[in-house]
């Protein structure tokens, strides 16, 4: 009798930490760019990729589209 609401109780915690996650990231990521650089940064990008839900194949998508644009055409 106890398990639907403790399995609701694990759906809003899961969607409170989609939510919150990147942003606490993010947060990170600036904290640590001031006495590390190199990790700070990566993680700032990490938690902005989260946050668009970016993937690594859309960045690359991207990036061919921008080549693409700028190639010369005969």
């Amino acid at each position: 009798m106890n398990e639907p609401k403790q399995t609701e109780t694990v759906q809003v915690v899961e969607k409170v930490s989609a939510i919150l996650s990147p942003y606490f990231i993010v947060v990170v990521g600036l904290v640590l760019a001031d006495s590390n650089f190199l990790i700070g940064i990566a993680l700032v990008f990490v938690g902005v990729f989260s946050l668009l839900k970016l993937s690594w194949q859309d960045v690359q998508t991207g990036v061919e589209k921008v080549k693409g644009f700028f190639a010369e055409k005969p």
